[in-house]
């Protein structure tokens, strides 16, 4: 128990704790199934992207030198974080009915 709670420690002391929370959450909605997990993900990818002014797919765009890009990619991001969390979420409610019974 101590060996754990020296762990613990350890990683919150550590500068990069939030990187290894997530590394850990990952793995977990992996094993799961949870899709959550990655509409939280996108869904803070877009709001560090439309603070920052820029956005990181392949490569680093600004929204100054590719406004469209920029926007197309702040949509994408948006639309798919709500798809993913609102998919799961309807399917732990009971799922859609289905109309053809």
């Amino acid at each position: 128990m101590q060996v754990l709670k020296e762990l613990l420690r350890t990683i919150i002391s550590y500068s990069k704790w939030r990187t290894i929370f997530a590394l850990i959450l990952i793995a977990a909605s992996l094993y799961y199934g949870w899709q959550w997990v990655w509409g939280a993900l996108f869904l803070l990818w877009t709001f560090r992207a439309w603070r920052t002014n820029s956005v990181y797919v392949v490569e680093t765009l600004a929204r100054d030198d590719h406004p469209f890009l920029f926007w197309i990619i702040i949509i994408l991001w948006a639309t798919l974080s709500l798809y993913l969390i609102f998919a799961d979420l309807i399917m732990m409610l009971g799922g859609v009915p289905h109309v053809y019974s």
